[in-house]
């Protein structure tokens, strides 16, 4: 009696809210939430930069993702030297790490690059290697032809195939290290550069 009486309560109490009873169940829908939005800046893809390292006495090239071919990441990969596969295939670097800083470069002009006293202590073959690494990398980058080396803000002697200048320098200076013909190899994307010409 007392489960009857409950009921028959719950049943007035219903009706009494305006609400009617369903003979069947109804399906209820649910909206799904709105996708979220993507986040953050898309990152560029298939940008790359070459760097110039050292296989045996001349310049060799490897190619580099980036995010962005511009001086400042050419000089962070030129730094970074070789990785440890690539020193394996037998490139190595004759630049002192984290020797240089790439300052500035004009419309027109040579691009400047702070060496510091690491870099002009580098002797022998190796210093002219050095230097040409850093100019055939920066001059490999668009609106850039030559280089000037500086030290406290001045100029500075640097060796060229015809002897110490302190002058802007260009690949024509560095033509007896000029890359040789290679095949790609791996993951250092080594590709090959013909040997420019004075004219370039």
């Amino acid at each position: 009696m007392r489960t009857r009486a409950a009921v028959s309560g719950a049943l007035l109490l219903l009706f009494g809210c305006g609400v009617a009873p369903e003979d069947r169940p109804e399906p209820l829908t649910v909206s799904a939430p709105p996708a979220a939005e993507p986040s953050g800046q898309p990152q560029p893809q298939g940008l790359e930069v070459t760097v110039y390292f050292v296989r045996g006495a001349d310049l060799a090239p490897v190619v580099r993702p980036t995010t962005g071919p511009d001086a400042a990441a050419a000089r962070e990969q030129l730094a970074a030297g070789p990785s440890r596969p690539e020193v394996l295939s037998g490139l190595r670097t004759a630049l002192p790490p984290q020797s240089i800083a790439v300052v500035e470069g004009q419309p027109e002009g040579p691009t400047a690059v702070a060496v510091t006293r690491d870099f002009t202590g580098v002797t022998g073959g190796n210093q002219l290697l050095a230097v040409a690494q850093v100019v055939w990398t920066l001059t490999e980058l668009p609106g850039t032809t030559q280089v000037q080396f500086l030290v406290d803000g001045e100029p500075v002697e640097v060796p060229t195939d015809e002897g110490l200048t302190d002058e802007p320098v260009d690949r024509s200076d560095y033509l007896s290290v000029a890359p040789q013909p290679s095949s790609n190899t791996g993951t250092g994307a080594e590709t090959s550069h013909p040997s420019p010409t004075a004219a370039d």
